[in-house]
């Protein structure tokens, strides 16, 4: 699945509540339409951009340019793609900020459930 013209693919678990309502968080700051939103599910496997064991770790995100980015990269990428995140965005390259970000966004992944009966994700 190709984006649409020059839309970034954020690839993201449509079983997992948590998953989704952040989805619509980026969403409502996306008013140029800059992100795509793919539910992972939805995908034949030969179209998923990176492996279910990496996917179980982040989010993937698909660039413009086509780079795979996945879990905290993937987010910062799109929150600099949006017009009321950008600023956000920029700030999460600062050293120290990027990296505590980085390790709360991998310890909410770690907690995010896995299986398709869950409704939400209890984070």
């Amino acid at each position: 699945m190709r984006p649409r013209s020059g839309q970034i693919q954020m690839f993201y678990d449509g079983r997992c509540g948590w998953c989704r309502a952040g989805v619509r968080r980026l969403g409502r700051i996306d008013w140029l339409h800059a992100l795509q939103p793919v539910d992972y599910n939805t995908l034949d496997p030969a179209d998923r951009p990176v492996p279910e064991e990496q996917f179980a770790r982040g989010m993937p995100l698909r660039t413009r340019s086509g780079r795979i980015l996945v879990g905290f990269p993937a987010v910062r990428h799109a929150f600099i793609h949006t017009p009321a995140g950008w600023i956000v965005g920029w700030l999460m390259y600062i050293p120290g900020v990027s990296h505590l970000c980085s390790r709360m966004y991998d310890a909410l992944a770690r907690r995010r459930p896995r299986d398709a009966e869950s409704a939400s994700c209890r984070v």
